[in-house]
């Protein structure tokens, strides 16, 4: 009870209490008043919706009443027509008003009579009674008497089944009068037959597993079955026995997809426009007929095409090229190695000197261009191809954004050398445009958006940057996107970049192999234990059976990747490392000796597995499950480029081993482990031992976080303490390294047997 009531009840002059009152009262408006504690505004919320929906009944009763009137409106008229057509046909026509009211089954009889035709069958047989009762029914003709029977043919045919009557309509007559047309009659069903039509093109019967048709129903049936009392119009193909549907097994589903494949390749040229460049692809020609000279582009860039060497187009370069040329919103999907910078490069340039000409008059030139790339690598080989086509244009500049440099070093090249093309990673473009510095409004000029590798830039790491970007850019924009794999997924997603009304441009094709082609792909099953001596068996391997050899091994993380490095390093191999734990200027200065190389050994994360083009690479391997199928296709492109053969192997543990169903598709075939030497192995555990602790705690702790991630492995926390362990064991570590409680928590792992936590 509030205070301002309990003095009101107390005295009786409240009139001297008022400036009493005045000063108890609480800011805000005073305690709440309205039933169940609800504020003013909440209250005032509350009786507008209840007045919405008091709105919305009545609108659907009047709704309701408004359907009821047109409905009794068309029976009165349909009863109407019904009374008069009869009345002007009988002998003696009855009076009868045009509107009433009407029975169901006189509404049901004259909706049936809008659709009848003169001369058509209608669904009435002799076990539905008649259709109508009325007075003045016409006198059945008499039929022709019926001729001699043949009881031996009859029966011999057909098997004493019983026969279904059907009818004529005539207007104005009961549907069960005998029909005009003489008919034969069959045995002892009252089956009456068309002259000239068999009695089997009226049997209504099913078949038996030897082709003949099985009885119904015979003399001795004293009831019909249900199907005999509907006539062959009303059940149409329902009184036929269907074959029950067989299950495939689990095992028939893979080879009913193998077989849906191989027959979509082999479909011919017409059906499928693709097949051709495909199997030209697949015989070893990536080339085609087509001279980029053909194609409106501008004669300083065909001359640069023709300097470095660019002739004829590559498949994507032909079926994307007349897209981004005429202003076409596009998602292309293009197998890895196959001239997809090209594709997009050569677009950009022409809308530069396009926009150029009509605005040449501005001090500081607008970006017309916005090449995005998930990674640093990607984004600085895109410049350098650009600078390529552009040697001989002169005032059109390309300057890179990404991270590992300073931002304020960016800025000053961004303001003493002005450029059209900017190519960027996310995150440091972002930092870009959300600085007052002035470039968020150069980027108003923006014509073309290109995204290289969209999969991964739609993806959940990068989806929130793309979009923020996007919203601070033009929307009368032609955009461009460039993947490898585009799952379902990237393409609704890319419904936020891209237009309504864009063009879908696949040269792989439904059915196609998504790897380069001349890429013999393998894997093997191993326990986690020999992973790292298998990999150097694989290496030495490879070496002595390649003179220029040039591989790249793939590590689930960065400091996995460092681990291998140090390892590989202390047994003598020829090795060099990336990864995102390097500086900018090194992962740069190691990238560019890789590609430079003749024989070396990269071992990496996945920031070299998408996009980044290293010439001549003979063999990657992947140690340990990728993230994703997209991930796999990726990191296997970097070899087979350029049409040139190479190889692949995948190395998992057996628990690892039900990834090869989601990539059961391509060309990968299962190898036996090889035998390994024990000296070898002995050779291995004595570099593994070398290794610095820190290092190795730093790869458990990136492993127990890689795998916790992946859904498959990390969603049982037992099993996953159980194998980190035995991974830290294979590492040279006597007990796993112990976690911050803060990490244990967000990664799921507190009081998880087996998981040590830091005190």
């Amino acid at each position: 009870m509030s205070s301002s009531s309990f003095f009101l009840r107390r005295h009786s002059k409240p009139s001297a209490l008022l400036p009493a009152l005045t000063f108890l009262r609480s800011m805000g408006g005073g305690p709440r008043t309205f039933k169940g504690g609800l504020s003013k505004w909440q209250h005032k919320r509350m009786h507008e919706k209840l007045a919405t929906e008091k709105e919305h009944k009545l609108l659907n009763q009047e709704k309701q009443l408004y359907q009821a009137r047109l409905r009794s409106e068309i029976r009165a008229k349909a009863a109407g027509t019904t009374t008069t057509s009869s009345s002007s046909s009988s002998s003696s026509s009855q009076p009868s008003s045009s509107f009433g009211p009407m029975t169901s089954k006189d509404h049901i009889k004259a909706l049936a009579d809008r659709f009848m035709k003169a001369g058509a069958e209608d669904l009435w047989n002799r076990d539905d009674g008649p259709l109508s009762s009325s007075p003045n029914r016409e006198r059945r003709r008499p039929s022709p008497p019926p001729p001699p029977l043949d009881i031996r043919k009859i029966i011999g045919q057909h098997q004493h089944q019983q026969r279904r009557e059907y009818s004529r309509w005539r207007r104005n007559e009961s549907s069960d009068s005998d029909d005009d047309n003489p008919m034969d009659w069959g045995a002892a069903g009252g089956t009456r037959v068309k002259p000239g039509e068999s009695m089997e093109s009226l049997k209504f019967g099913t078949r038996n597993e030897e082709g003949e048709e099985e009885e119904e129903g015979g003399f001795g049936s004293g009831r019909r079955s249900r199907k005999e009392m509907r006539s062959g119009a009303a059940l149409r193909n329902h009184d036929v026995k269907r074959e029950k549907r067989r299950v495939l097994k689990e095992g028939n589903w893979k080879e009913r997809i193998l077989e849906i494949r191989e027959d979509v390749r082999n479909r011919p040229e017409v059906v499928d426009p693709i097949g051709r460049r495909r199997r030209e692809e697949a015989q070893g020609s990536v080339l085609t007929q087509k001279r980029f000279d053909e194609y409106n582009i501008s004669s300083l860039t065909i001359k640069a095409l023709n300097e470095a060497g660019y002739i004829n187009m590559t498949v994507v370069q032909e079926a994307a090229l007349p897209v981004g040329l005429e202003g076409k919103d596009a998602l292309v999907k293009s197998r890895t190695g196959t001239g997809k910078s090209a594709a997009f490069l050569l677009p950009a340039i022409e809308a530069v000197l396009t926009a150029t000409s009509s605005n040449s008059n501005q001090r500081v030139p607008p970006v017309y261009v916005l090449i995005i790339s998930p990674t640093r690598e990607l984004a600085i080989q895109i410049a350098a191809e650009a600078n390529v086509l552009l040697r001989y244009h002169d005032g059109i500049g390309v300057q890179t954004l990404i991270g590992g440099t300073r931002f304020k070093l960016d800025q000053k090249r961004l303001q003493s050398d002005p450029c059209q093309i900017i190519v960027a990673t996310p995150g440091r473009l972002l930092d870009h445009i959300e600085n007052k510095s002035g470039f968020s409004v150069r980027m108003m000029g923006l014509k073309l958006l290109i995204l290289d590798e969209a999969d991964h830039l739609l993806d959940l790491g990068f989806r929130k940057d793309i979009e923020k970007i996007v919203d601070c850019i033009p929307r009368q924009r032609q955009s461009l996107l460039f993947s490898a794999t585009v799952p379902k997924e990237v393409r609704r997603i890319s419904q936020v970049v891209l237009k309504r009304e864009h063009v879908f441009v696949d040269t792989v094709g439904l059915g196609g192999v998504e790897t380069p082609a001349k890429v013999m792909q393998s894997f093997f099953i191993a326990p986690h234990e020999l992973h790292f001596h298998l990999v150097h068996h694989f290496l030495k391997e490879h070496i002595m059976q390649e003179l220029e050899y040039k591989v790249i091994v793939f590590c689930t993380t960065a400091m996995m990747a460092a681990f291998m490095y140090v390892l590989l390093r202390d047994l003598k191999m020829n090795v060099r490392e990336i990864h995102s734990r390097k500086p900018q200027l090194y992962r740069t200065r190691i990238s560019d000796e890789f590609r430079e190389s003749k024989r070396l050994i990269l071992v990496s994360s996945d920031v070299s597995s998408r996009g980044v083009h290293y010439p001549d690479v003979t063999l990657v391997m992947q140690v340990g499950i990728p993230s994703d199928r997209e991930q796999y296709i990726h990191r296997l492109g970097r070899t087979g480029r350029e049409d040139k053969y190479g190889k692949g192997i995948l190395l998992l543990a057996p628990w690892e081993e039900y990834f090869i169903q989601e990539i059961s598709d391509l060309p990968i075939e299962k190898r036996q482990l090889p035998n390994l030497d024990s000296d070898i192995k002995q050779k291995v555990e004595e570099s593994i031992g070398k290794v610095d602790t820190s290092i190795k705690e730093a790869a458990y702790h990136a492993w127990l976080g890689y795998y916790n991630s992946v859904s498959d492995i990390g969603r049982d926390k037992t099993m996953l303490s159980d194998l980190a362990n035995r991974f830290s064991h294979s590492i040279g570590l006597e007990k796993p390294p112990a976690l911050y409680r803060k990490t244990a928590l967000k990664m799921g792992l507190k009081d998880v047997p087996g998981i040590r936590i830091r005190k």
